[in-house]
């Protein structure tokens, strides 16, 4: 297992020196930000995590705190939130925009990812329970892309390629077993976006979180699921699963260099994975934004914060700023909303 995360570790670090560069970013990173001619900031800054302490966004706020105090004039707090419901990135939104100052001004931040909190619009009228969507979601930047996988149990009768999947499946329309995290959830919408392009039905089951659907795959209770690598390792490791493609159009990491990716397989425009990175209200004056924007920007190019998060196997380090995250947010909307029609879970219907 450690063997594999070092690999995937590998890959990661060389897919960040392309993206991010090594640059006159580097040279300046030691060097502090100075406020802004309002003032800005003049007091501490507080990023909230939806979620507890020690899961995957708490760890990335940490570590990008961590780097970003090196260059920030003001402490930068890291607070956890766990009282909102299935829908916390909205929930908290709707919370920063009525924190006054703090919110107003950017002093408080929230941790996102996308597109996945973009699918719980279309199956809850968001503007109707809560009074915001998706353009209230006022992106600084992001930082990270950690790419979604089709994985099978291993002993498929099949074989073990996405070639041989598409064969069976085209075959016997509704055998393979796919385990699913039920309508709504980012990771269905993406399997039910690459089934629909591949023109596959399967037998669709309902099967928990994603370590429980994980785990049903990797034990031959189900055939085929999608999750991040993290889930995938252990079983990968021990000889249970067999990796089939990867989300998006980058080349895949180390043990799996050998799959193709949606790109590969004639599916554009992939928008599926995690992209993560911090928002702000949308009152948040633009200069305000854009010195956060900076500060975040830069903090993720500290070396100490790379090796860090290039821990998470299979995850890519790449900027995108607020056009281009919001174009992955909007892409994935629009791609998933026939979709959401067509099982009949789209609210608007």
């Amino acid at each position: 297992m450690a063997y594999h995360i070092k690999m995937l570790a590998a890959a990661a670090a060389a897919a960040a020196a392309t993206a991010l560069g090594a640059s006159a970013g580097f040279a300046q990173e030691a060097e502090p930000m100075e406020p802004l001619e309002s003032g800005f900031p003049n007091q501490a800054l507080t990023i909230v995590v939806v979620d507890e302490p020690g899961s995957a966004d708490s760890i990335y706020t940490n570590q990008l705190v961590e780097a970003a105090e090196a260059l920030s004039p003001v402490p930068i707090r890291v607070e956890h939130r766990q009282d909102f419901s299935n829908f916390g990135t909205w929930e908290a939104l709707v919370w920063l925009m009525g924190l006054g100052e703090r919110g107003d001004e950017g002093y408080t931040s929230i941790v996102y990812t996308v597109p996945g909190s973009v699918v719980d619009l279309l199956v809850v009228d968001m503007e109707t329970v809560l009074g915001v969507g998706l353009d209230d979601l006022n992106f600084v930047v992001s930082t990270e892309v950690l790419p979604y996988f089709i994985h099978q149990r291993a002993d498929a009768p099949w074989g073990d390629t996405i070639q041989d999947f598409i064969a069976h499946a085209e075959a016997n329309p509704g055998e393979i077993r796919y385990i699913s995290g039920g309508i709504g959830g980012a990771q269905d919408a993406a399997m039910q976006w690459y089934l629909r392009r591949l023109g596959l039905e399967v037998n669709t089951i309902i099967g928990g979180g994603g370590s429980e659907r994980a785990l049903t795959v990797a034990s031959g209770e189900g055939d085929v699921t999608v999750s991040p690598p993290d889930l995938i390792i252990p079983h990968y490791d021990g000889g249970r699963v067999d990796v089939l493609m990867m989300s998006g159009d980058q080349a895949p990491p180390e043990p799996w260099a050998d799959i193709p990716n949606a790109q590969d397989l004639g599916m554009e425009g992939d928008p599926w994975g995690q992209v993560r990175g911090i928002a702000v209200s949308p009152d948040v004056p633009e200069e305000n934004r854009a010195w956060l924007e900076e500060l975040f920007t830069r903090a993720s190019q500290n070396e100490e914060f790379r090796e860090q998060r290039n821990q998470v196997p299979g995850l890519q380090l790449r900027i995108l700023g607020p056009a281009e995250t919001r174009a992955v947010a909007e892409t994935a909307y629009n791609e998933t909303l026939p979709i959401m029609r067509d099982l009949g879970a789209y609210w608007g219907d």
